[in-house]
C-alpha cells in the first residue's frame, strides 16, 4: 500500500464509576462500563507517533479523531504530503484517512472492481492489525489494563508513560534479539 505511513485507532481504559461528576459522560453505551479513551497513531515500525487520551467514555473513536486536531503538511499534528494513515470504518474517510470498503460499497459493483476492492479491505486489515499489536502491548501494563482505580486525572500522563515503557522494552527486546 503505497504512501501509507502509519495506523490510527482508539482504546477504552475502564474506570471507577464517577461519584461527583456526571455519569453519563463517562459511561460508554458499547462498552457498557465507565471509560475514558485514547487515541494512537503508530507508523509501520509499530512505532508510537501520536498518543493522545482523556477522551470521555461516551465519545467513539470518531468523535475523539476530530478532537486530537487536524492532521497535515503544516498543521498542529505535522504529516508529510500525499501520505494516509489507514483507519477502521467508524472514522470519516477523507485525507489523511483511509477506510475499509464497506459491504454495500462492493456489492454493487462490477466483478473486477469487487477483487479489487475485497484485495484492498484484506491489505487494510493486514496492515493495520500493527495498530492493535501497538495498543495490546501498552496494555500489558496491570495499571490502565485494568479497572483504573486512581483520580481520573492522572490517567492520560500514566497512558503516556506506559505506552513510552511499552516502545522501551520493545527496543530492548529487539536489541537482545539481534
Amino acid at each position: 500500500m503505497p504512501n501509507v505511513v502509519g495506523m490510527i485507532d482508539g482504546t477504552s481504559h475502564e474506570i471507577l464509576i464517577p461519584s461527583t461528576e456526571p455519569q453519563q459522560d463517562f459511561y460508554s453505551g458499547h462498552r457498557k462500563y465507565h471509560c475514558i479513551h485514547t487515541q494512537v497513531i503508530c507508523d509501520n515500525d509499530k512505532n508510537i507517533c501520536y498518543i493522545h487520551s482523556g477522551f470521555l467514555g461516551h465519545d467513539n473513536d470518531a468523535n475523539a479523531y476530530h478532537r486530537i486536531g487536524p492532521i497535515g503538511p503544516g498543521d498542529a499534528l505535522d504529516f508529510p504530503p500525499q501520505c494516509y494513515i489507514l483507519a477502521d470504518s467508524i472514522y470519516p474517510n477523507g485525507y489523511p484517512l483511509v477506510t475499509p470498503f464497506k459491504s454495500v460499497e462492493i456489492i454493487r459493483q462490477t466483478r473486477a472492481e469487487k477483487r479489487f476492492r475485497r484485495k484492498f479491505n484484506i491489505l487494510h486489515r493486514n496492515r493495520r492489525v500493527y495498530v492493535e499489536h501497538v495498543i495490546k502491548e501498552i496494555e500489558t501494563f496491570k495499571v490502565i489494563g485494568s479497572l483504573f482505580r486512581h483520580p481520573r486525572w492522572k490517567l492520560s500522563s500514566i497512558v503516556e508513560l506506559c505506552a513510552g515503557l511499552a516502545k522501551r522494552r520493545a527496543d530492548l527486546l529487539s536489541g537482545e534479539l539481534a
